[in-house]
């Protein structure tokens, strides 16, 4: 048993001394509710320009969330629409967890190359609408929004 135990702890050392992860925030929801007139903010310094790296959105939601797709506008240098795909037709969460919550990662750019030194900032919003009507204002059961930055393996 603990032969067992000192090689998980080996093993998770290790892991997570080789992490790609260079830098990663939650922007918690106040009330598990996302108001189309709040932005989440993300701001990373960066000191390497000659690496590739994977940006990726997180989000955090319940099971009760209401929709099986969530639209964004993300602004970097750019502003993009982007539709997170979180739930097939039936109804069964893409996200991983436990019990009522669900993560999800989203793929928003891979292999970013920063051209300069500095600060970089991500805006996020909420963009969802509900058919033909005006955007929908709040969305409940959103827990947390987060963007992750992994250097990319060379």
């Amino acid at each position: 048993m603990i032969r067992i135990l000192a090689l998980i702890i080996t093993i998770v050392m290790f892991i997570s001394c080789n992490s790609s992860i260079i830098f990663e925030e939650y922007k918690s929801l106040e009330n598990q509710k996302w108001n189309s007139d709040i932005a989440v903010f993300f701001n990373h310094t960066v000191t390497d320009t000659t690496s590739f790296n994977t940006v990726k959105i997180k989000l955090r939601h319940t099971v009760d969330y209401e929709f099986q797709n969530l639209f964004l506008f993300v602004e970097t240098d750019v502003i993009d629409t982007v539709e997170l795909i979180l739930a097939n037709k039936e109804g069964m969460w893409f996200g991983s967890g436990i019990g009522d919550v669900r993560e999800f990662e989203f793929e928003y750019q891979n292999a970013k190359l920063f051209s300069k030194k500095g600060s970089y900032s991500f805006k996020i919003e909420q963009a969802m609408r509900y058919g033909m009507a005006e955007k929908i204002q709040v969305l409940n059961n959103v827990l947390a929004v987060g963007l992750s930055i992994e250097k990319q393996n060379e």
